[in-house]
């Protein structure tokens, strides 16, 4: 009993700490949808895939949705037709930049600017190599077929139908930019409030109810692993620099503790570690998560969330590994 009321509180404290940014980010989906002319917001936005990326990589500072909260946000910025460099740099950048988990980091980092630097700096530099990296991406395989010659016809980046119920067959295509997507019904949006209103409630509660209950299940998972899979014994195995390296990124997937509470958790470990090996840790806590790969894989295809995840990993191994053995 006292070990299922540790998991119960555990799973509880998970979902507390992840839900209000996913409907935060749902909200601001939502409003994107409904309240922002998407002319507008388009004609407002570079289209230079280099610019893209920078300001991509720097607009969690504008839009500060944090973890979770990214994935509705840019998968919104998608559909409304922006480029993306700019939206796969906003999706890897916005859960360390933005004011809330620059601020979080100051108050627990704060003896240690140079650990803080790195962490927001490579953050920053990692969300627009990655945005460059798929701003190659053109979705153009589909533009040679038919619409009636009976294939199927989807985009190879966002996924389409219903977040729970993939559509089965194809459906028209709508071109956004240079991204390629299905339409599973064509949302006509009202000139009226009061009916803006409502649908900015129901693109609410919609998503929420799709996209939390992956969160959830996720959160799940996470109470499990950590009840079950002693974290202790991960440390005690962080004896060589690749070790810690190797250690860090396991502990970033069992404690999912997400890029906001990270800088608590690797803060009485920072006399331990090597400083490449704490900041491992606090860029991959990010990303390797498993609520957050959840969310991936129900917005992306498979493979382009299998890509995303391993090149983004890979950059910050690299870099993680580089100052271990060269600047610590």
């Amino acid at each position: 009993m006292p070990q299922l009321s540790y998991a119960y509180t555990l799973f509880l404290s998970n979902v507390i700490a992840s839900l209000p940014f996913l409907l935060f980010g749902i909200m601001v989906s939502s409003g994107l949808l409904v309240f922002v002319n998407e002319h507008d917001f388009l004609a407002k936005l570079p289209r230079n895939r280099i610019l893209g990326a920078i300001v991509g990589s720097s607009l969690g500072m504008v839009l500060p949705v944090g973890q979770y909260g990214n994935i509705p946000v840019t998968r919104r910025l998608l559909l409304q037709g922006v480029s993306i460099p700019l939206s796969i740099s906003f999706l890897i950048a916005s859960p360390v930049i933005n004011p809330f988990v620059i601020w979080i980091s100051w108050q627990v980092l704060g003896t240690h600017p140079r650990l803080l630097f790195l962490r927001i700096f490579s953050a920053w530099l990692i969300g627009i190599i990655m945005g460059l990296i798929f701003s190659t991406y053109g979705d153009k395989t589909y533009e040679s077929i038919p619409r009636n010659s009976g294939l199927e016809m989807r985009s190879t980046l966002l996924s389409s139908g219903n977040y729970l119920l993939p559509s089965q067959t194809s459906q028209p295509l709508h071109r956004a930019g240079n991204l390629i997507y299905e339409y599973t019904a064509t949302t006509e949006i009202p000139l009226t409030w009061p009916k803006r209103c409502l649908l900015f409630g129901e693109s609410l509660i919609q998503e929420f109810l799709e996209l939390g209950s992956i969160l959830i299940l996720g959160c799940a998972i996470v109470t499990a692993i950590q009840v079950f899979l002693p974290q202790g014994q991960l440390l005690d195995w962080a004896q060589t620099p690749v070790n810690q390296m190797l250690v860090m990124v396991l502990f970033s997937m069992v404690a999912s503790v997400g890029s906001l509470w990270a800088p608590y958790v690797i803060n009485p470990l920072m006399s331990t570690f090597l400083y490449g090996s704490n900041l491992t840790f606090l860029l991959l806590s990010s990303l390797i998560d498993i609520k957050n790969i959840g969310l991936l894989f129900i917005i992306l295809r498979p493979k382009i969330a299998v890509y995303l995840l391993i090149f983004t990993a890979q950059l910050m191994g690299l870099l993680c590994l580089a100052l271990n053995f060269y600047f610590s």
